[in-house]
């Protein structure tokens, strides 16, 4: 008979969706000795998910240190990670981490509040380098003299953003005055009700910054106990207002991105100083910036693997993000692979108009595409399609991969033509 292997548990707090399967079919395939155990809040309106072998789901009240307590406690010392990976789950992995075991590699509370709230991440940056960010203002009610304050301090374009909401989310644009204070007054009137919808962090406040026009990308790093840090390859992007969208969202997300040696070595010890200014250890960090003229900005960093960045990497370096996320809480370097394996890019479909949804043509003739690899579609036709700026997401996102960069480009030069998203302001009446 084969020997039983004895687990050692893995905590992750929040629900273990797709990347759960992939993570446990990489301990079956290598005979690791790990469980993960997923702690999830008991307000979830979901079945629990039956115990197997690699996995468990516990349901606790978060806001009970008796609860929490309880459950590291009939963990005891198998439990030898505790991770995060939605960044709705950070205010649950703070409560959870005063009552870990010291010996665990985690964030402190202090770095995941830095990383979490963009107010109190653009104060971070600014007392420790204010080259690395833009100038901003922090406010919380949308008056005239708010009004005049930012614009005696600040200069046009400037951007609006709430400040614990992810995604984009009522991220707007303001090119003059008129233009800010209505939009302030928008975003203040629509923010309470989308911080309940999205679980926002901290209490609602809008930060004001100046816009750094430039070329945008992205990179994921790990931060070990010591504060050194391990970066993948950059990803670059292209943003609705280059693709003629009256919106503000990132629309495609392409790696491996062109940038010289040089350029990253720049880009590195900006995004160094951004993660030393917070204090983040033990972490996975995903960095946003800007290149403009030579020079790079931090938009900014959050403690966490970034949206569909695993699938990137994946498929383009064979970067296994999960699985390094692990290592590194485990004490062990990252591993990061630098071998190209082909071009992916990941493109959003909005609707270039607001309002229910009547037709979407397209999809079908996109999964034919040689270089297609996978969609995800979140709104369907008869609902409302609603701009990234006024608290909305993407119809659908669909992922491209091909070894051959050309096909690639024919590919996505097809896809545009194909999509068509129709709206109408009105429901039609049903006969």
């Amino acid at each position: 008979m084969p020997k039983k292997i004895s687990r050692k548990y893995i905590l992750y707090v929040g629900e273990m969706k797709e990347w759960g399967d992939s993570l446990q079919q990489y301990v079956a395939e290598h005979k690791l000795p790990w469980k993960f155990v997923s702690i999830v809040s008991k307000s979830i309106d979901k079945e629990p998910l039956p115990e197997t072998d690699l996995f468990r789901e516990i349901r606790i009240d978060f806001n009970s240190s008796t609860e929490i307590k309880e459950v590291i406690d009939e963990l005891g010392t198998k439990l030898i990670a505790a991770v995060n990976r939605n960044e709705r789950e950070i205010p649950n992995f703070q409560k959870l981490i005063p009552h870990l075991p010291k010996r665990l590699l985690v964030p402190s509370v202090d770095a995941l509040t830095k990383a979490t709230h963009k107010p109190e991440m653009r104060k971070a940056f600014w007392k420790y380098d204010k080259s690395i960010t833009p100038k901003f203002e922090i406010i919380d009610a949308a008056t005239k003299e708010v009004t005049k304050k930012i614009i005696s301090r600040l200069e046009f374009p400037m951007i609006i953003k709430p400040a614990g909401l992810a995604q984009a989310v009522l991220v707007q644009a303001a090119h003059y005055p008129e233009e800010l204070e209505s939009i302030l007054k928008t975003v203040f009137r629509k923010m309470k009700k989308i911080y309940k919808e999205m679980k926002g962090r901290g209490t609602p406040k809008i930060l004001v910054e100046e816009i750094i026009e430039g070329d945008q990308y992205s990179v994921e790093a790990f931060v070990d106990a010591h504060g050194a840090i391990y970066f993948c390859p950059f990803i670059k992007y292209i943003t609705s207002g280059q693709k003629g969208f009256d919106d503000f969202f990132s629309y495609e997300q392409s790696t491996p991105a062109t940038i010289s040696k040089e350029s990253i070595v720049k880009a590195k010890e900006v995004a160094s100083k951004g993660i030393h200014a917070l204090g983040l250890k033990n972490s996975v960090a995903h960095i946003e910036m800007i290149r403009r003229d030579g020079q790079w900005y931090i938009i900014e960093i959050g403690p966490r693997i970034g949206g569909f960045r695993e699938t990137m990497y994946k498929k383009s370096f064979d970067i296994d993000l999960g699985i390094q996320d692990i290592r590194n809480h485990l004490g062990k370097t990252p591993k990061i692979p630098r071998v190209k394996k082909g071009y992916t890019s990941v493109i959003k479909f909005f609707s270039k108009k607001e309002g229910i949804i009547t037709k979407i043509t397209g999809i079908k003739k996109a999964q034919l595409l040689p270089s297609f690899y996978e969609i995800l579609q979140l709104t369907y036709k008869g609902e409302k399609a609603v701009f990234a700026k006024n608290g909305g997401v993407y119809v659908f996102r669909i992922t491209l991969f091909s070894k051959d960069k050309s096909q690639l480009v024919e590919d996505k030069r097809k896809l545009e033509k194909m999509v068509n998203i129709e709206t109408t302001r009105t429901r039609k009446k049903k006969v």
